[in-house]
């Protein structure tokens, strides 16, 4: 008898056959430029509850135009979940696009292969993307202090339940040599950011900052870190096209995180939005967005000081910034998840960004306060 697992497992590869050919676009650098116009700012106060869950830590965010609802991941490593939501943009009095309310419609648990609840401490979920109305694909950073090797899983959406895996490569996995991490995505600063091209032909799966092995013994200010991207192209099997370095250049202060946490596909020819964050006791929350394209490197950077796989790899240019949050005039948080939505009445796109208030229960240790989580509302030109 077929089982379930068998069965979506040959419906996804007839789904991607046909969908997908087994050779993608030419990755190129786009000409022009986006601009970002900020229009309004929603905030889901800290605490709330729907389902037994505790709305909170929401890492990830995607739009399913077809059933114009919203999908975010919760980055809890106990009772890892993802809920559907919906998102009304209305208008203010003089016509201006803000969100006008948000409704949390139900939650999904994820599976493991076995189709079990995950034990505690062995998945940290932070991206999410949909492969198409019925699946997603998931990342988890992994457990490095466990060995807990990072994952890219494709899941069934209506149930949560896992379905398949992307073949990541081994040097992502964890690795100690006694205390000494010598290997793999290190504690909390593995597959943060996720990105679907909206061909669903290309994704890319990055690390929040820099492998043990190019991380170096001394990080400071002006020291450039390197997170690793991978690039697949998805067909029957997801097959690894690229692997690039991410330049993560280390800022004044006493910095506590500094990485790329989101990536958003803009096209299919390799242009994405990259979301830094940086946060400090002493600078506060720092949130940047820039633009990269896979096909814009720079030949010129110093690898001197990286493991010797990493430097034969090429080092992504940015562009110069596209957007300071710092200079929006609200009070940030930890945003972490980047969707494109519906377009507005104009024409234009809108883009939705989610904040993680790293509440992922209602009672949070020590003195700890209960954070809203936040959205933003942008308008996208390009």
């Amino acid at each position: 008898m077929t089982t379930k697992k068998a069965m979506w497992g040959m419906l996804l590869e007839i789904a991607l056959f046909l969908l997908i050919p087994a050779v993608g676009p030419e990755v190129r650098p786009a000409e022009g430029r986006i601009a970002l116009e900020f229009l309004a700012e929603y905030e889901v106060p800290g605490g709330t509850r729907f389902d037994q869950t505790c709305v909170g830590g929401l890492s990830a965010l995607a739009y399913d135009a077809g059933q114009d609802r919203y999908f975010a991941l919760s980055d809890a490593g106990n009772d890892p979940r993802f809920y559907a939501l919906t998102i009304a943009i209305g208008s203010d009095a003089e016509d201006r696009p803000l969100i006008a309310g948000i409704s949390f419609e139900k939650v999904f648990r994820l599976q493991t292969r076995e189709g079990l609840p995950y034990p505690a401490g062995r998945v940290d979920p932070e991206g999410f993307v949909l492969l198409s109305p019925e699946i997603a694909l998931i990342s988890s950073e992994g457990v490095a202090s466990q060995g807990v090797a990072p994952f890219v899983d494709m899941v069934e959406i209506a149930t949560g339940a896992w379905l398949g895996t992307v073949p990541i490569p081994l040097g992502f996995r964890p690795r100690h040599d006694g205390p000494t991490q010598v290997q793999g995505v290190r504690e909390n600063l593995g597959f943060e950011a996720l990105a679907l091209s909206p061909d669903r032909r290309q994704l890319i799966v990055a690390s929040e900052s820099a492998l043990a092995e190019d991380a170096g013994a001394e990080v400071r200010a002006g020291v450039t870190l390197y997170a690793r991207l991978l690039h697949f192209r998805l067909a029957k099997v997801p097959q690894l096209v690229g692997e690039y370095l991410y330049p993560l250049r280390h800022p004044e202060g006493d910095v506590v995180v500094h990485g790329l946490v989101e990536l958003l596909a803009l096209d299919d020819a390799g242009r994405f939005l990259a979301l830094e964050r940086t946060f400090g006791h002493d600078i506060g929350m720092i949130l940047r967005l820039f633009e990269i394209h896979l096909g814009a490197t720079a030949p010129e950077a110093d690898r001197a000081h990286l493991s010797p796989q990493a430097r034969e790899l090429p080092v992504l240019l940015k562009r110069p910034l596209a957007l300071e949050f710092g200079e929006l005039g609200i009070e940030l948080d930890n945003f972490e998840g980047l969707t494109l939505g519906p377009r507005f009445a104009d024409g234009s796109e809108s883009l939705l960004i989610v904040g993680d208030n790293d509440n992922t229960e209602c009672h949070p240790p020590g003195n700890a306060k209960l954070r809203p989580t936040k959205f933003l509302l942008f308008k996208l030109h390009r």
